[in-house]
């Protein structure tokens, strides 16, 4: 299982969501290592070790929705 920082903040605080997005992407990056993981595996083994790190699936779902999003949007160079 992919290691997940867990929250720092209750669940309510306006910074939560931000933590989530970083635990992630501190994630992502080691994942992103294995080039023979699929885009749907990565998602699943995030999922998983944030749901087991104590995040809510759905503050997860956003988290990689904003992930990809923001990956997106650096390919294009729109990134700040």
């Amino acid at each position: 299982m992919t290691y997940v920082a867990s929250p720092k903040r209750p669940i309510g605080d306006p910074d939560r969501a931000l933590d989530c997005e970083e635990a992630l992407e501190a994630a992502l990056k080691h994942l992103s290592e294995n080039e023979t993981l699929t885009e749907e595996d990565i998602e699943a083994q995030l999922l998983q070790g944030g749901l087991a790190a104590g995040w809510e699936e759905a503050e997860l779902k956003i988290a990689i929705a904003d992930l990809r999003r923001n990956a997106a949007l650096g390919l294009q160079g729109l990134s700040e």
